[in-house]
């Protein structure tokens, strides 16, 4: 359980330095402004690489446990949603935060071969490990 827990809270930071990674790279070569409809795109770009690397980093941490990997592209939507109602962006990027952070979350689960069944836990051998 704190593995999970574990997993889930580095790979949200994970992420979400890699969305902004992404998110200002893409800015400053295409030279988009927030209100421009490419900067939606860019965006877009941004959130599916922050679900995809939380999921993989949250997925490769907690075993490849599926529904860490959810949590972990969940909360990059969270933060998706936060700058859509904290900016003035293009109307697209609101079913493209929703549709980039989902496909992200479902390519990690998909790259990493996880499982939606729970982990086993590793089988004690000593007479101390109990």
């Amino acid at each position: 359980m704190l593995r999970s827990l574990a997993a889930a809270i580095i790979a949200v930071i994970v992420g979400l330095t890699a969305a902004k990674l992404v998110e200002a790279l893409g800015a400053g070569l295409a030279g988009a402004a927030p209100a421009q409809a490419a900067y939606a795109g860019i965006l877009a770009a941004s959130w599916f690489a922050g679900a995809f690397i939380a999921g993989v980093v949250a997925l490769l941490i907690a075993r490849r446990w599926a529904p860490v990997g959810m949590i972990a592209s969940s909360a990059i939507f969270l933060s998706a949603f936060a700058a859509l109602i904290s900016a003035p962006l293009a109307w697209i990027a609101w079913p493209a935060s929703v549709l980039a952070t989902a496909l992200g979350g479902l390519a990690a689960i998909k790259a990493t071969g996880a499982r939606f069944a729970p982990p086993q836990p590793a089988a004690k051998e000593g007479f101390l490990d109990g």
